[in-house]
C-alpha cells in the first residue's frame, strides 16, 4: 500500500515515518508539509493512503487536502494523525470521508496499527 505522509513536523515524519516503515505491506512513497506540496505529491504519485496533519503550517488544514482528495480522487482513503484531540476536528475529517482520527500525541501505536491491517487487507484483496 503505497501512502503519503502530510505533517509540518520533521520530528512526525521521522517518528511516524519509521514506524510506517517498518510495515512490510506499506511504502512510504514520501512526505509532504503543507497543502500546496501534499496536492503536487497526490498528482506526482499513485497512492492508496494518506495519513493528514490537521493543522499545517500557517493556515494551511489537513481537512483541506482531505476534501481535496474526495472530489479529485476518490480512491485514495485518508487518516488523520493530529495533535487535536477535539470531538469537532475529529467529526470535520470524519464526515469529509477519513477512514479513522488518531491523537499522535498519545495514539502513534494505534494508527500505525490500524494502517498495517488496512495495509494488509487490501493485499489480501479487501478494500475498506
Amino acid at each position: 500500500m503505497k501512502v503519503l505522509l502530510v505533517d509540518d513536523s520533521m520530528a512526525i515524519q521521522k517518528s511516524f515515518g519509521a514506524l510506517l516503515k517498518a510495515v512490510p505491506s506499506v511504502d512510504l512513497v514520501g512526505f509532504a508539509e503543507d497543502v500546496v506540496s501534499a496536492l503536487a505529491a497526490i498528482a506526482a504519485n499513485p497512492l492508496d493512503l494518506i495519513v493528514l496533519d490537521a493543522n499545517l503550517r500557517g493556515r494551511d488544514r489537513g481537512i483541506d487536502v482531505m476534501r481535496y482528495v474526495r472530489q479529485h480522487h476518490s480512491n485514495i482513503e485518508a487518516v488523520m494523525l493530529s495533535q487535536p484531540s477535539q470531538s469537532s476536528v475529529r467529526k470535520s475529517f470524519m464526515d469529509a470521508g477519513a477512514l479513522a482520527c488518531f491523537d499522535k500525541g498519545v495514539e502513534f501505536q494505534q494508527a500505525r496499527d490500524f494502517i498495517a491491517a488496512l495495509a494488509n487487507a487490501r493485499s489480501a484483496g479487501v478494500r475498506a
